[in-house]
């Protein structure tokens, strides 16, 4: 005969034994201990003080005094100790402090539903855990409309918390969107999980949408120029915007194969007395193809000196790779391209 029960382990009387009464009250308080489980905590790694005959809890891990080694066991105050309980599979207890129930499932207390049977874990195909509460491993996720409208909510408590979808590699980030520290539609890409650039934001105030890192570049003299009649490469040897890192020297290099938006004014400063006629402007395309057709305007006072006298835009398609130049001349006599006023400029668009 069996000396304890087959499910608790509730000691058994045995024939001709002495003191049946302690065994049997061991087995009263078992019971107590056991049916109807219901812990005060499960988040504490050493015991409370002052704990109350008869109050249980399941120690967290790393447990400690007392507790040490008894980590998700049935711990119970009994006569100024603990005594402490293994769970068995299918095991459920109630965490007063949570006011949920949970199970124990052989190797851990998982979610069994709470005050609403709500989950606090789940995981499909998968293992959940306290960050993670629900996981999901699957060649693909289903949601469906049960009427006409569908709809997912991301709440963060302040603005300047995060409500976001992650996008990762072998569990390394590469892409961000949401509301990401402010309140502003962000997308964020990053090579290393590390360092993050903005793809695209849209303002919450305006609805305006910006690319921060789609290259751009506006660049101008800031003297005048020299040329004859004769192409020369303007030397455009200041820029005021450069997003990209995409013009040096004078030269625009295209960072992607690409639609481009691009422009240039031009002026024009006499030489002496010498009054030059026809000033032309041209963008030059890896050092040897016209990218827009060339413009001129012909001059007839000197009274014109300094003035615009040529604008020109174009959009344009480009390759990574090739570049872009503006060049002066004129055609008779000689003078210079006027300082400030002679500019270039250019945007990806597409």
């Amino acid at each position: 005969m069996p000396d304890q029960t087959a499910n608790l382990a509730l000691p058994l009387l045995a024939a001709s034994q002495a003191q049946k009464h302690v065994t049997h009250n061991e087995s009263l308080t078992d019971l107590d201990a056991l049916v109807q489980i219901s812990v005060l905590d499960r988040n504490l790694t050493a015991p409370p003080g002052g704990a109350t005959e008869g109050d249980r809890y399941i120690p967290a891990s790393p447990a400690t005094g007392a507790w040490a080694g008894q980590e998700n066991r049935i711990a119970v105050s009994r006569d100024g100790g603990w005594v402490f309980y293994t769970p068995r599979e299918g095991w459920l207890a109630w965490v007063a402090d949570e006011d949920t129930l949970i199970a124990w499932d052989g190797g851990a207390w998982t979610g069994a539903g709470g005050a609403n049977a709500a989950l606090v874990t789940l995981g499909v195909n998968a293992s959940a855990d306290w960050t993670n509460r629900l996981s999901v491993t699957a060649p693909s996720v289903l949601f469906n409309s049960e009427t006409d409208d569908i709809n997912a909510t991301l709440n963060k408590q302040a603005a300047g918390d995060d409500a976001r979808f992650t996008f990762q590699t072998g569990f390394s980030t590469r892409a961000l969107f949401g509301l990401l520290a402010n309140d502003d539609f962000t997308l964020k890409v990053t090579p290393d999980g590390s360092v993050f650039h903005d793809a695209m934001v849209v303002d919450k105030d305006t609805g305006g949408v910006s690319f921060p890192n789609m290259c751009r570049f506006s660049a101008y003299l800031n003297y005048d120029h020299y040329a004859a009649t004769s192409y020369v490469t303007t030397d455009l040897n200041n820029e005021d915007l450069d997003i990209g890192n995409v013009f040096a020297s004078g030269t625009f290099t295209a960072p992607r194969t690409a639609s481009y938006l691009l422009g240039y004014t031009m002026g024009w400063t006499q030489n002496g007395t010498n009054l030059p006629a026809n000033c032309h402007g041209r963008l030059l395309v890896n050092g040897t193809d016209e990218l827009l057709p060339a413009a001129d305007q012909g001059t007839t006072a000197a009274a014109n000196s300094g003035k615009i006298i040529l604008a020109c835009t174009g959009l344009v398609p480009l390759m990574a790779g090739d570049t872009v130049q503006l060049q002066h001349k004129f055609s008779s006599t000689d003078g210079y391209a006027s300082a400030g006023i002679t500019r270039f400029w250019g945007e990806m668009v597409a």
